[in-house]
């Protein structure tokens, strides 16, 4: 059952929802009023929300009506729908929604039930979890694209906000020597080893951890970040002491007319801006440090 409501009782809705049985509440955008960026620790919410509870099979629309009556105001409760969700193979369907896919020339994410082509050059084998980074996202396309172009042979990675691991790996499988990821979000570090273990590559070559635990002194060949425009300027001072003389980046999660904000921040570090490229709504940002 759902119910929309303006912003101010988006908290009492879902309270009167848990009080009448619901066993999850979700909040879901009305209209187009996009939220990209929130910052640390903030949970923004759109002017009117959509809040809907998921109930156990034998629940009656009027009980859980007669509940609400009691902990809402009469007028919240005029702009209500519900359906019945079908029994569905939930697996199923998550796979269904995630196919192989090439970047770049023969560079291969795959489902990890899947089995690769057999021209693949390269192949990433991924669950997508609860992690960023299936490769079907405009940012990510953009980062495979980008690190299928480059000569890997060798080098070192630095995968800022790695998320599923995916550009790490990506770049493990085509050579790299190792790679360092970081990010800040637990679940996505436990879906980067998991998906390292999927790829038979050991912590050896992939470590993983916070961005505080990367230490200050390491140096880089390669920098990939896949994250938002504003932790990318903010970052930026942080982060490009990391790459090498020599060394190239990337950097997405970039709307394209946040691109230019983004290279300027980082050729303040002393670093060259070579391309921005676009794919859709999304931009890549790469360059590299000067010899």
């Amino acid at each position: 059952m759902s119910l929309d409501v303006p912003q101010a009782d988006v908290e009492s809705t879902e309270d009167a929802l848990l009080a009448a049985g619901a066993v999850s509440v979700s909040l879901e955008e009305l209209g187009d009023e996009p939220i990209l960026e929130p910052g640390p620790g903030e949970t923004p919410l759109w002017q009117k929300v959509r809040v809907a509870g998921l109930f156990e099979e034998g629940v009656s629309p009027a009980e859980i009506m007669a509940i609400l009556h009691q902990h809402l105001r009469p007028a919240l409760l005029g702009d209500f729908d519900y359906q019945v969700i079908e029994d569905t193979d939930w697996v199923r369907q998550t796979q269904a929604d995630f196919a192989a896919a090439c970047y770049g020339d023969g560079l291969w994410v795959v489902p990890h039930w899947e089995t690769p082509p057999a021209d693949a050059k390269a192949v990433v084998r991924i669950d997508p979890g609860l992690a960023f980074g299936t490769g079907q996202h405009g940012t990510t396309a953009l980062c495979l694209g980008w690190l299928d172009r480059q000569a890997l042979q060798g080098l070192n990675i630095l995968d800022v906000g790695c998320g599923s691991g995916i550009l790490a790996l990506g770049a493990l499988v085509k050579g790299a020597e190792m790679a360092w990821g970081t990010d800040i979000d637990p679940q996505a570090l436990k879906a980067s080893a998991d998906n390292a273990q999927l790829n038979g590559i050991g912590t050896d070559r992939f470590s993983l951890g916070q961005p505080e635990e990367l230490p200050v002194e390491a140096r880089f060949d390669i920098l990939i970040a896949n994250i938002l425009a504003q932790p990318l300027i903010d970052l930026a001072g942080e982060l490009a002491p990391h790459l090498k003389p020599g060394g190239r980046f990337a950097l997405s999660g970039i709307l394209n007319h946040q691109a230019e904000a983004v290279a300027a921040q980082w050729m303040a570090q002393g670093l060259v801006i070579d391309a921005i490229d676009s794919l859709g709504d999304w931009s890549l940002v790469q360059g590299h440090r000067p010899h």
